[in-house]
């Protein structure tokens, strides 16, 4: 599975978990196309650093879902860190959720 049909894959996962506990979700990103001459590159930007954002009348979740093949803390460490990064760049009000979602394997 590549890369993106991965992350494709996991967002779809947590969209379908939200829901299952009653959320309202929609995808939060869009793809932006630039061109390039004589070709186009094509390029997913999250909104405000989320790639779902949910909600169920009580409150408003902004998620990130990211997947790791390893067990290894540092790595959903790094994940998690990451995140923080994008959302930190965003002035959200202090009743919205932040969430990282993070799909490790099975053991």
């Amino acid at each position: 599975m590549s890369s993106v049909s991965k992350g494709n894959y996991y967002k779809r996962e947590t969209k379908a978990w939200y829901e299952k506990r009653g959320y309202v979700c929609e995808y939060g990103e869009f793809t932006c196309s630039i061109a390039l001459g004589r070709r186009t590159i094509y390029r997913k930007i999250d909104i405000f650093g989320a790639d779902v954002i949910c909600m169920d009348g009580k409150e408003i979740i902004f998620a990130n879902s990211k997947a790791t093949d390893e067990f290894r803390e540092d790595g959903v460490s790094k994940m998690k860190s990451e995140a923080k990064i994008k959302f930190s760049k965003y002035p959200f009000p202090p009743g919205v959720k932040k969430q990282v979602v993070i799909w490790q394997p099975r053991e």
